[in-house]
């Protein structure tokens, strides 16, 4: 039987679920308890603001990795491009050769 690990989580997984358990808490807590209240909220809140800033720099890495593939596409396609001129202007001088031979 093979050896079955988890998958990591994500960073951002990770703070959602902490988030969740936070919330869960809080909902648990009554009035009476109105500073711990206060500290879940901004804990919270932090929460919230840092899978923000995890998500935008996710979304910044994504836009960088897309156009370094497109600038590779993009060179892939010329290059494509001289090796099919290349052996365009190379068969038609094989050509104008044997027909000159021929003649």
């Amino acid at each position: 039987m093979p050896d079955t690990y988890p998958a990591p989580l994500s960073p951002m997984r990770i703070l959602e679920d902490r988030v969740l358990q936070l919330e869960t808490m809080l909902a648990g807590l009554d009035d009476k308890q109105s500073d711990l209240r206060a500290e879940v909220r901004t804990e919270i809140a932090a929460l919230r603001s840092e899978i923000k800033a995890l998500a935008k720099a996710m979304e910044t890495s994504n836009s960088q990795i897309n156009g370094k593939l497109d600038r590779l596409f993009g060179a892939r396609s010329v290059v494509t491009a001289l090796i099919t001129l290349g052996t365009s202007i190379a068969g038609t001088g094989l050509v104008h050769l044997v027909v000159s031979i021929g003649n």
